[in-house]
């Protein structure tokens, strides 16, 4: 679906010499929530991954005490921050694909099938 919607818009910005037309999908009111929806999603998973990679950076860097505290047998903290950067990487990965296959692509259909009826 985004594919398509994609092509609307690069129509629209070609047909006038850069321009978009009044009836560009980016100005409905449909897009504008899509983007929002997208913005609430992509956000806080953002953050929270550079967020933990930082913290995980700056510990590595200055607390190597920390990191090589032994937690259990030959696994210490440093290990465990990264099979837990693993762990986050994949959980967000797959938070997408459920935001991305459910309410991304219901909005991305009725921005389409405005800019549809509209043309």
């Amino acid at each position: 679906m985004t594919a398509k919607f994609v092509i609307f818009e690069q129509e629209a910005v070609t047909s006038e010499g850069g321009a978009h037309k009044s009836g560009s999908p980016c100005r409905s009111v449909h897009f504008q929530e899509l983007m929002r929806t997208k913005k609430r999603t992509i956000g806080p998973l953002l953050i929270a991954t550079l967020g933990f990679f930082s913290v995980m950076t700056l510990l590595a860097g200055y607390a190597k005490d920390f990191m090589t505290i032994k937690l259990f047998g030959s696994m210490n903290v440093g290990f465990s921050l990264i099979l837990l950067a693993y762990v986050i990487c994949w959980a967000g990965a797959l938070l997408y694909v459920r935001a991305a296959s459910g309410p991304f692509d219901a909005k991305t259909k009725l921005v389409i099938e405005h800019n549809e009826r509209r043309n």
